[in-house]
């Protein structure tokens, strides 16, 4: 039969072990960050556990094309980058509170496809911004209009 001390002791050990395990999650958090590189190679981007942007770095062939091509560039790194952060922010979350509700909450807390588990992928990406039309403003007469 257990003595009150051991049920005290017990319980004492499981809230020590819960503490132990919470402390390691939350350290194995902090370390959680991913990097994505574009298919050529010349745009690579750096998020945190968050999915912020921490870095952007260009290769040294880095051409500057059009703009518009640039920003769907980095864009999609950044959404590659940020799922591989997501993907490991739930693996270690699912080391901690293993399969179940609690997991479930943080999965369906994430953006559509970020959950790591490759299951909610398939939605279409919006279609990229048109590029804005020039500027045909201009009379081209190099002139003010108040004379």
């Amino acid at each position: 039969m257990t003595t009150p001390d051991d049920w005290l002791s017990d319980y004492n050990a499981k809230l020590q072990q819960i503490k132990t395990d919470t402390d390691r999650a939350q350290e194995e958090l902090t370390q959680v960050g991913a990097s994505a590189t574009s298919p050529d190679g010349q745009i690579t981007v750096k998020v945190n556990s968050s999915g912020v942007l921490e870095d952007i770095r260009f290769g040294n062939g880095f051409q500057h094309p059009k703009p518009d091509q640039v920003a769907t560039a980095i864009m999609t790194c950044v959404r590659d980058a940020q799922r591989q952060a997501a993907g490991q922010m739930v693996e270690v979350m699912q080391q901690f509170v293993g399969d179940g509700a609690a997991l479930d909450f943080v999965k369906n807390s994430l953006p559509h496809g970020y959950a790591g588990d490759g299951t909610d992928e398939d939605q279409q990406q919006p279609p990229a911004r048109p590029a804005s039309p020039p500027d045909d403003d201009d009379d081209n007469s190099n002139g003010s209009f108040l004379r």
